[in-house]
């Protein structure tokens, strides 16, 4: 079935009006640029931003810090095993933190900027008298510092881990430090030689410069949700790139392609835990994200789906701003583009069901039903909660892929002989597409080897596609009532 990628390019418009957002959007889906809809205006002139508008980047940061080590990994240099005291010897705790540990921010070392200089200034009597927008821009002003291994070091001396490497817990900016370091000793060369030689050239990025290039877009962060501050990185020490959006897209082309580092580094890379964190990369609802982090927002994102054959990216100079529904609903651009854009791609392909559980929580409970089938069917928190009251209760959640889909509750009393099918939640986006009757199909097989001879369900009279799927996977409607349907299937 053919795209239309117009009606997803004014979505997309449409969204960026609604965030005020800045920037370009481009999608790639099979080597080929399917969409690149450009939007918004450089807050510095209130100029419009073009195709041909340059980007600041953050150089210095730990994705393309975690991006140097891996390529490093590949030349066998470095092995993810590899302790840390290897590389970086004085520093009293390198003997029990690992290359894999640094990388995947679960090192435990002390954050010299957060724990130590902004704690620090956060007690400095002149700095707390300040109004709070000028605290910021110190704060601001204090993170584009140049600082040195040594500095850091220093300011970690003596100091205990902040938890067993290896275990969840806050990333610390110490680590990017350590990753620079490790860079710089075993290949021999600066970060900004490496990255030259080892991406920019490499990929073809011809439009691509090392440092703050004059005609670049300013970067912004943005004040409470409301003002935007810039920040005067003219004379940091902090180090960046300057770059187009064609170039971007030949970088975000290199990782899918396996150009950067190898297939088996990136399924160790992507390999994530409970908490869906990888080596450098995240895992949104089983897309694979890797973004340039640079203080408290992110100025390029990578969206991948390998499987799919697919990739986007989005690039913003400015820190977006995000919108608030009810006590606790976070919506944001990034993550309404993310929802339009994953129902296009998403079939049955490599669907499971598994149990719910640590690994998927997250996803579950973000699943959503469309407003028109509110009065039919729970939501996603309401059947996770029924299903954790009752002890006789098992809750599955349907994954395609790393992507979940839906949530199916069922119950089965064995001594009673009692075995139902309780809720079937297909998210909004995924409906229509075979996800509910791969879902029913697994109920009636799951329930029929528990011991079930014969399954009753009820139905809504007036949810018509309910009583449609169930009737394809071998229900029958038994009795019509005045608001419900009761449908059985025998078993046996």
């Amino acid at each position: 079935m053919k795209t239309d990628y117009s009606k997803l390019n004014e979505k997309i418009l449409e969204l960026a009006a609604k965030f005020d957002e800045n920037g370009v959007f481009l999608i790639n889906h099979e080597e080929k640029t399917v969409l690149s809809t450009v939007y918004g205006k450089d807050l510095s002139t209130g100029e419009p931003i073009t195709a041909e508008s340059r980007y600041l980047m953050p150089l210095d940061c730990s994705s393309v810090l975690v991006l140097c080590i891996l390529m490093l990994i590949d030349g066998k240099k470095i092995r993810l095993s590899d302790k840390i005291a290897k590389f970086v010897p004085e520093f009293e705790h390198a003997d029990k933190i690992s290359v894999k540990n640094l990388l995947a921010g679960k090192s435990g070392i002390r954050d010299f900027y957060y724990g130590e200089l902004r704690r620090t200034l956060d007690e400095d009597a002149e700095y707390a008298a300040l109004p709070d927008m000028e605290r910021r821009k110190k704060d601001m002003e204090l993170y584009l510092r140049d600082y040195s291994f040594e500095t850091v070091l220093g300011l970690i001396e003596g100091k205990p881990l902040e938890h067993e490497p290896g275990v969840s817990g806050d990333s610390s900016t110490s680590e990017r430090f350590f990753m620079r370091e490790i860079v710089e000793r075993v290949s021999g060369k600066s970060v900004e030689d490496f990255v030259k030689e080892n991406i920019f050239e490499k990929l073809g990025m011809d439009n691509t410069e090392t440092g703050t290039g004059k005609d670049a877009l300013p970067l912004y962060t943005l004040f409470r949700n409301k003002d935007y501050i810039k920040f005067e990185t003219e004379n940091a020490g902090f180090r960046f790139f300057t770059t187009t959006a064609a170039d971007l897209e030949k970088f975000m082309l290199g990782i899918s392609e396996h150009r950067l580092f190898s297939e088996k580094l990136w399924k160790a890379a992507t390999k994530f835990d409970s908490d869906n964190m990888g080596l450098g990369f995240e895992n949104l609802n089983g897309t694979a994200v890797f973004f340039f982090d640079f203080e408290c927002y992110e100025p390029a994102i990578f969206y991948f789906d390998p499987e799919n054959s697919l990739c986007w990216m989005r690039l913003t100079p400015d820190c977006s701003k995000y919108i608030m529904e009810g006590d606790s609903k976070f919506l944001s651009f990034t993550k309404e583009t993310r929802s339009e854009i994953e129902p296009i791609f998403t079939f049955p392909k490599n669907t499971k069901m598994v149990p719910y559980g640590a690994k998927n929580w997250r996803q579950a409970t973000s699943l959503e039903i469309r407003e028109d089938q509110r009065e039919f069917v729970s939501g996603a928190l309401d059947t996770i909660a029924y299903s954790a009251a009752y002890k006789n209760h098992k809750l599955f959640v349907e994954m395609e892929g790393e992507r979940a889909v839906g949530l199916l509750d069922l119950s089965v009393d064995k001594k009673k002989g009692d075995y139902n099918i309780e809720i079937v939640l297909i998210d909004r986006r995924f409906q229509g597409k075979g996800f509910g009757k791969f879902m029913l199909r697994f109920a009636v097989d799951y329930l029929r080897k528990a011991g079930a001879k014969k399954l009753s369900i009820g139905v809504n009279r007036f949810n018509i596609p309910a009583r449609n799927l169930y009737k394809s996977v071998g229900f029958t409607e038994d009795c019509v009532y005045e608001e419900g349907v009761f449908m059985t299937q025998n078993l046996e």
